[in-house]
């Protein structure tokens, strides 16, 4: 039988969240927003879910666990109000917005012994599994290149979420999470990372694109808001090249490619799950009585942390030579 489950966050991705967690036999008990009128149309879509304003508010209907989906600027407070109320959290990417607030809500879990994991499903997902399962069998050799891009076309309205200083947007924290997770994943952590960009006129970064290298390998990668390159990966050795079928965090094919031009597709069941393998892993981890995850460890969430805080700076730095939309 699931456990009771509380959301912060009213947006599309709890919608979803929410399906997962009944679809594993768990109960959503109370979900908040900015809003009480935002809060309670949501929760009428569920039977027996209450609507709650503010965010904090959600923590008074006795949750076990606790998944925020709040708006960037708000990931770390509202982790934080879980740890206080010693209750598991699950917090969406990105974990902060910047590795200090990061490692401050991890050192506070430590210290309060309470669970906390980044949402980073792309590490759950069976195609990445398999991935990793490849490598470790020396499929195409030692890694030495990733390749990614991760470039949608969102609504350029100044007002929306992504776009907005305020509430922690930019390309970086919301889609270059992934290929950097990746990167960090297969190669190791990055030991100097070189970054250039467009900012948006509201003075987030709109279009990224980053060299990363990690000792034994290297990483190129792409984010953006405003070109539709897709969500798109290879992992490439001395004996082949492995490709992530669209979309790259949750593959639902991998091909292998060798240098003589021939080929194989590997098919991935249980990506149509999605969201379903974290409320299973959280699951999992409080069953066991955890503090940590050991498939979304913390030492990679600070790790992936600190290549998007060297990023975010060089954007901003003018001497880097990013130009304004």
């Amino acid at each position: 039988m699931g456990r009771r489950w509380a959301i912060m966050g009213t947006g599309g991705i709890a919608v979803a969240f929410a399906d997962a967690i009944g679809a594993e036999g768990g109960e959503v008990v109370a979900v908040s927003s900015a809003t009480l009128e935002r809060a309670t149309a949501f929760a009428s879509r569920y039977p027996g879910m209450v609507g709650c304003a503010p965010h904090a508010s959600v923590l008074d209907h006795t949750p076990e666990v606790v998944y925020v989906a709040t708006t960037n600027d708000r990931h770390h407070l509202d982790a934080l109000a879980c740890i206080e109320a010693g209750i598991p959290v699950l917090v969406e990417k990105p974990f902060a917005l910047h590795a200090d607030l990061a490692r401050e809500v991890l050192d506070r879990a430590r210290q309060a012994r309470v669970l906390v994991a980044e949402a980073m499903w792309m590490r759950l997902q069976p195609g990445i599994e398999r991935l990793h399962a490849e490598l470790a069998a020396g499929t195409i050799g030692a890694p030495l290149m990733v390749e990614a891009s991760f470039g949608v076309l969102l609504d350029p309205d100044p007002a929306r979420r992504w776009l907005s200083a305020d509430l922690g947007g930019g390309a970086v924290l919301d889609l270059g999470v992934y290929p950097a997770t990746l990167a960090h994943d297969v190669l190791g952590p990055a030991l100097r990372v070189q970054a250039t960009g467009v900012l948006a006129s509201t003075g987030v970064d709109q279009r990224v694109a980053v060299i990363s290298d990690h000792g034994g390998g290297t990483a190129v990668w792409s984010c953006s808001f405003s070109e539709p390159t897709g969500v798109r990966a290879s992992v490439t050795g001395p004996l082949g090249r492995i490709e992530l079928h669209a979309p790259f965090h949750s593959p639902p094919a991998l091909t292998l490619h060798d240098p003589e031009g021939w080929s194989r597709r590997i098919e991935v069941d249980g990506a149509d799950l999605a969201y379903r393998h974290e409320v299973r892993e959280m699951e999992r981890c409080l069953t066991a009585d955890l503090r940590e995850s050991p498939r979304l460890p913390h030492a990679d969430t600070i790790a992936v942390m600190e290549v998007l805080d060297d990023v975010a700076r060089q954007l901003h730095e003018p001497e880097h030579g990013r130009q304004p939309a």
